[in-house]
């Protein structure tokens, strides 16, 4: 609906104070490109910069990294220990290990103690991760 995207475009400039004859020439001005009229409405409108748009490779590529990193030590062992039971006892460990180590790499942001930052990362993780089994265990026996 072009006309009433104009008037919003002719409302955004009433409220900065310009006259109507000036409105009506921004108004012409930013509507006769799509792209600048788009951009416009998207910086005024919603208040999105684009400055504060990531790049979404960007983000996608921190994402995929993060969760191969965290997905290792559970995973690992699996792969190299045969006994079920000797990889869950070594992947638990791991990841333990690696939930504590993560607790203190954040309290560099947190500024909490590394050892109590470490400790509480550790304590939510094996909590979370805890639930999680048991919850798998427990689905396992319905849909088995």
């Amino acid at each position: 609906m072009p006309q009433r995207e104009s008037a919003e475009v002719r409302e955004i400039f009433a409220d900065m104070g310009f006259s109507q004859d000036e409105q009506e020439i921004a108004v012409k001005r930013i509507t006769a490109d799509k792209d600048r009229w788009l951009k416009f409405m998207i910086q005024e409108e919603i208040g999105i910069t684009p400055g504060m748009i990531d790049n979404p490779f960007e983000i996608g590529a921190v994402s995929c990294l993060s969760y191969i990193a965290g997905a290792l030590p559970a995973l690992v062992p699996f792969f190299i220990i045969s006994n079920v039971s000797q990889a869950l006892f070594v992947s638990a460990s791991l990841v333990l290990a690696f939930l504590f180590i993560i607790g203190v790499f954040k309290s560099r942001v947190t500024k909490l103690h590394w050892f109590l930052s470490g400790f509480e990362t550790l304590c939510f993780g094996a909590a979370s991760s805890g639930i999680g089994f048991f919850l798998g265990k427990i689905a396992a026996r319905y849909f088995h």
